[in-house]
């Protein structure tokens, strides 16, 4: 048999590197099953597709009047939005793969590696995750939409070719755009200035990508008058752009629409130029000046703690830990920064009401925005803790047990309040202060301040670790079935506190009976003193029943 060569071997090295999962538990593995990751890609697609087809069939078995064309054309922005959005997450949540690091770097050098080995191997994992991502994203509602094409008596070779070039093209450009943009600054901007950088640019395009998906909806209803009018932002929107694709292939004689197709063409051809330019130009050049650039030392920031709210040392110490690994961890910024946009973007949404093609205030739907923003922050925040941040840093609590559970769960109670508090009241006051008078603002804040305070106990009742210093198993919780609980957790928790503080500011009665049942629930909560249990530091899956068969 013969040896691999270096190409093939490092050509496994950084495909496999896309797929990595350092964080999971002993029993967990090292990397996680590439099927699974892309099951998750695809079936979210997927069934977001499905519920969209019955209203998209049912359109399509109608005669093609105007109004019917243009919901169909809204439909059909969906489409390239969502694949656009999922492989530009994708990119931006692998900045740091998408060149070679100054590991790859430092490790392969002393090898007999030619410099074009090394680069050809990186570029061609890099088409290569390309292409999975894109047929996982794509695959289940390209089918979807032919089949739905199919019922509908419709040709099915134009509805095929539109939505392969609309949504292939889509999740090909999101990938190049943060390709191109990150070759460029590797290119142009020193090493220490790029890695100080680059977190903020990931967490601001991943904040982007999210508010794609669920801002479909606001911008969705703006498409007829903005194309009739041909405003200048449908040329900001890549995802209108290949919607213009449909217009194409089905003919449908829009000139901007037909005008926009085009154009997304061109960007497409010009991200691969830049791409390939930004390759093959500035690859030796990243190589030299990373390998001769010295890593900057982590400066430690203060973190201190108001005495008034941190009385126990033990709790200072959980307070300190969390603080500080929030502050220098990377991987959990971004884990909350798309808790905060999804929350942002489901806050616009249900704020928010079009009303004669304009933004509008919408009265009832603005009491639910806080709501909205604390239960996204506060439940990831939950979800943050629970992933470590360097296993190797819980030795001085392994050495100390001191009912570190109970501890844990008192401070992250209160850091996760003040933080939920402070982010909930900036993002909603503008709303709160346009639609209400200072009374009621008030009196909305001590409301809303009890649901956080509520919700986090209920969240925080199990807490059985200290955050950042347990390790976790792959796959132990249903996709389907958390989507299904935020679903309906977002929607009843904010609606029915929205009705309630309505209610509390018409009936007196109301509003003494929810206070005097929220401070007794509280209390009770807050004085609770649980059975000692050892804090847990390994997330390993319970000992699995085999049948012993030899």
């Amino acid at each position: 048999m013969n040896a691999p060569t270096p190409f093939r071997l490092l050509l496994t090295l950084f495909r496999d590197r896309f797929f990595e999962n350092d964080s999971a538990s002993p029993g967990g593995g090292f990397q996680t099953n590439i099927t699974q990751v892309l099951g998750i890609i695809g079936g979210n697609g997927t069934m977001m597709a499905y519920f969209v087809m019955p209203a998209f069939l049912e359109l399509s078995l109608q005669p093609p009047t105007p109004r019917i064309l243009w919901t169909l054309r809204s439909f059909r922005l969906f489409f390239p939005a969502y694949s656009f959005a999922v492989a530009g997450f994708a990119a931006v949540f692998q900045w740091d793969l998408l060149f070679p690091d100054r590991r790859d770097f430092l490790i392969l050098a002393p090898f007999p590696i030619r410099l074009r080995e090394l680069m050809a191997a990186k570029f061609t994992a890099l088409v290569l995750f390309l292409l999975m991502l894109a047929a996982a994203v794509n695959v289940g509602p390209d089918l979807l939409v032919l089949l739905a094409s199919a019922f509908a008596g419709r040709t099915a070779v134009p509805v095929a070719l539109g939505q392969i070039c609309a949504t292939g093209a889509a999740s090909l450009f999101a990938f190049l755009a943060v390709a191109a943009m990150q070759g460029i600054l590797i290119s142009v901007t020193p090493p220490k200035l790029f890695r100080r950088i680059s977190p903020w640019i990931q967490m601001l395009g991943m904040s982007v990508m999210v508010l794609t998906v669920l801002g479909f909806p606001v911008y969705s209803a703006f498409l007829r008058r903005a194309i009739e009018q041909n405003q200048t932002w449908l040329y900001w929107f890549p995802p209108a752009w290949f919607s213009g694709l449909y217009e194409i292939f089905l003919g449908g004689g829009n000139r901007v629409l037909t005008s926009l197709g085009m154009f997304a063409i061109e960007m497409t051809a010009i991200a691969i130029v830049v791409v390939v330019a930004a390759w093959s130009l500035g690859f030796r050049r990243h190589f030299r000046r990373t390998l001769e650039s010295e890593d900057a030392p982590h400066r430690p920031r203060a973190w201190s703690v108001p005495q008034w709210l941190v009385r126990n040392p033990q709790e200072r110490a959980i307070f300190a830990f969390v603080g500080k690994t929030m502050a220098r961890s990377q991987k959990h910024q971004f884990f909350l920064a798309a808790y905060l946009s999804a929350g942002l973007a489901v806050a616009a949404i249900i704020g928010t009401a079009v009303r004669n093609g304009r933004i509008a205030l919408s009265p009832g739907g603005a009491r639910a925005v806080a709501f909205v923003i604390g239960f996204f922050l506060i439940s990831g925040f939950r979800a943050a803790f629970q992933f470590p941040a360097e296993l190797g840093a819980n030795w001085l609590f392994r050495i100390t047990e001191a009912r570190w559970t109970e501890v844990s769960r008192k401070a992250t109670r209160k850091l996760v309040l003040a933080m939920t508090l402070i982010a909930s009241m900036l993002v909603a006051a503008p709303f709160e202060l346009t639609a209400w008078a200072w009374p009621v603002v008030l009196e909305h804040l001590v409301v809303q301040a009890i649901a956080a305070a509520l919700l986090i106990e209920a969240l925080f009742w199990s807490l059985d670790r200290v955050p950042f210093t347990c390790s976790y198993f792959p796959g132990r919780k249903s996709l389907p079935l958390l989507v299904i609980l935020y679903v309906y957790g977002v929607t009843g928790y904010s609606f029915h506190l929205a009705d309630l503080e309505s209610a509390i500011e018409h009936r007196s009665a109301t509003a003494l009976l929810f206070f005097a049942g929220a401070a007794a629930a509280l209390v009770f909560s807050w004085r609770r003193h649980p059975v000692a249990d050892a804090v847990r530091f390994d997330g390993s899956e319970p000992v699995i029943q085999t049948l012993e068969l030899t």
